[in-house]
């Protein structure tokens, strides 16, 4: 008992206080005992309140060994536990009826046929190997405590792209466990060069987040700046790549997306090719693409899988589709209210004629029509799949079209609104679509009062703001200036592939050859 009080005193713990916060570092001070009965009552007054806790003791050998099993019941393979560890203890040694007792590295090396197996003398390891799926054992007799890699929760099975649909390409997606979004990589990506580097976040979560990067491409400088933005994050945890990236951004306060989040495995090794890391977090279905660039986020996979004068089209659309989600209604407030002589008289006559016994100005309606969208669209997102796109799409249209009716709007406001609602759609990530969204609103307000003045000099600051952006020291806007023309070949447009041979410029990577020309091989060996 004195032991065990000592355990508790360096935990700074008394007896019946449950309710008591550990550290994960308390235990670092805490070493495994030789006897199995104290460390098992160690883990029982640690974990009291854990009932999904499993402790397994059986004897081995001729000599009646103590053993101790300890596991979290649902977080491992029991087949695995079964027939490599219990089997070989209990049924093989007794059967060859050894009188010796073992060491834990000799039970190591020795008895269990596992291919992922450690030793660690410290709780501090231990623990948290238990939680996160590994098997401990205890030995009679020896002062180290053994690890059994035997995770094997359940999980959701590899499935299609539910948010980033395309017409060609795969149709996988990533999950929620780190091990399998690695392998999706990495059967991609069969270079050894491949880099995986794990780290730890959350002082009670201990979540693994994987580096993913390709060594001898990554910019060295960028790989090191983002583990230690890793490193620094000081949480209790995190549940998603999305929480990770604002924690690790440049500029907290923006609208604008600085890591580009994707449930793609092909956009994600794409993005390695180019120069870029990956960062995966346990738990999380979707991944962390950095360093980003403006343009990568009106760029689809889509735009790869096409022949490249059908991809550049369908791009400058984004493009375009861009700013008129954002800057449309104002737009038209600032034609309507300051600039009408703009407007060919044909459409201002039809204009004025649906105004007629109106109660509200247009900046009111374009308000209240803007407010009605965004609800639709959230309760689009927030209800069952099944039914979301019908409300969002029947809403729109039932509450439209008795506005019109009812005197409160008049059509050609239905109409501006439903055109921004449309183009906001063709943006290939919703982080950007969120971006555009919440930019329309400013754009309302400076063509309601300053007219086209105010949409010029909005836009002129929004640009500012863009480009006085940095993720991970790469400009938001680096890849328009300064002016690269290699950069330029996938950008607006997509050139053929074949001229597309080396990678971007503003990420300087260390390789920068894509793709080797052969025919300037070819004319070269010629010539020598």
């Amino acid at each position: 008992m004195k032991f065990f009080d000592k355990f508790k005193k360096i935990l700074g713990i008394e007896a019946g206080e449950a309710n008591n916060i550990i550290e994960y570092e308390a235990f670092k001070n805490v070493y495994v005992r030789k006897k199995v009965k104290d460390n098992r009552k160690y883990l029982q007054e640690i974990l009291s309140n854990a009932a999904d806790i499993v402790y397994r003791e059986f004897v081995i050998g001729a000599a009646q060994q103590h053993l101790l099993m300890v596991f979290v019941d649902g977080m491992v393979e029991k087949k695995l536990i079964g027939e490599q560890v219990l089997k070989s203890l209990m049924v093989e040694l007794n059967e060859a009826t050894y009188r010796e007792i073992f060491t834990i590295e000799e039970i190591k090396n020795r008895l269990v046929s596992t291919a992922e197996i450690r030793e660690a003398e410290t709780f501090d390891t231990l623990m948290l190997a238990l939680m996160s799926g590994d098997t401990l054992i205890f030995a009679e007799g020896s002062a180290h405590g053994l690890i059994i890699g035997s995770k094997g929760w359940e999980s959701r099975g590899v499935s299609e792209p539910t948010t980033e649909k395309a017409v060609k390409g795969p149709k996988d997606c990533f999950i929620e466990t780190l091990r399998s979004n690695i392998v999706l990589i990495r059967r991609r990506i069969r270079d050894p060069n491949l880099a995986v580097e794990v780290l730890q976040i959350g002082r009670r979560t201990k979540t693994d987040v994987a580096i993913v990067y390709i060594k001898g491409v990554l910019n060295p400088e960028i790989a090191e700046e983002i583990k230690r933005r890793i490193q620094a994050v000081d949480i209790d945890g995190i549940t998603d790549s999305s929480q990770l990236e604002e924690l690790i951004a440049d500029h907290p306060w923006t609208i604008f997306p600085l890591g580009r989040i994707t449930e793609r495995p092909d956009k994600v090794t794409a993005a390695l090719l180019e120069g870029r890391a990956a960062i995966v977090v346990d738990g999380s279905p979707f991944v962390l693409i950095v360093p980003v660039t403006f343009s990568t986020f009106l760029s689809a996979v889509d735009d790869y899988y096409q022949r490249s004068i059908v991809a550049s089209t369908i791009r400058l659309t984004r493009y375009l589709s861009f700013y008129i989600s954002a800057a449309l209604p104002g737009l038209y407030l600032a034609l309507v209210s300051f600039h009408p002589g703009m407007i060919p008289p044909p459409l201002a006559l039809a204009i004025v004629g649906t105004r007629v016994a109106l109660p509200f100005p247009s900046f009111v309606e374009m308000i209240l029509m803007e407010t009605v969208l965004e609800i639709l669209q959230e309760a689009g997102i927030r209800l069952p799949q099944a039914i979301g796109q019908t409300v969002s799409i029947v809403g729109g249209i039932v509450i439209g079209q008795a506005a019109v009716q009812a005197g409160v709007v008049s059509p050609i406001i239905v109409i501006i609104v439903a055109l921004t609602a449309i183009t906001s759609f063709t943006l290939p990530s919703y982080h950007i679509n969120l971006s555009s969204r919440i930019l329309r609103m400013p754009f309302i307000l400076v063509g309601a009062t300053l007219g086209f003045y105010g949409i010029v000099i909005l836009s002129l600051f929004v640009l500012l703001h863009m480009a006085s952006l940095t993720s991970f020291g790469v400009g938001y806007l680096e890849d328009f200036s300064p002016y690269r023309i290699r950069d330029f070949k996938d950008i607006f447009i997509r050139v053929p592939m074949k001229l597309m041979r080396k990678r971007p410029e503003f990420l300087k990577p260390e390789d920068t050859q894509r793709q080797v020309d052969r025919k300037k091989m070819k004319e070269k060996t010629d010539d020598q």
